[in-house]
């Protein structure tokens, strides 16, 4: 099974609350962390990346830089939800379909048995 992160860049932007409803829909175990930006994130297979905000930290662009140096599939979510039902259902099946394209992939390419 592959594994993924949830990271957000805020505790007070829709990412956080879109990220809620995502791990609520992935497989038991398939996260293995979510929240903010932290080293942790980096031991998963997939790093989602809400990144809603209009600012751009040093500490969010070291972070999302040392993502792209671990060759961590990113997939951004959240810059065009406004926080509604419907986003809040949709994300998840994103999350899901994600995850599961991800693998198949993975297994085709021949890195993942």
């Amino acid at each position: 099974m592959i594994t993924c992160s949830i990271v957000y860049a805020s505790m007070h932007t829709n990412a956080r609350r879109l990220s809620e409803s995502m791990l609520g829909a992935l497989d038991p175990g398939q996260c293995i962390y979510a929240g903010l930006p932290d080293d942790r994130a980096f031991d998963a297979d997939v790093l989602f990346w809400g990144g809603n905000t209009d600012t751009q930290t040093a500490e969010i662009q070291n972070f999302l830089e040392k993502a792209k140096q671990k060759e961590q599939i990113i997939v951004p979510y959240g810059h065009l939800c406004k926080g509604g039902a419907k986003d809040l259902y949709a994300i998840g099946m994103f999350a899901r379909n994600v995850m599961y394209n991800v693998e198949v992939k993975l297994k085709e390419m021949g890195k993942l048995h």
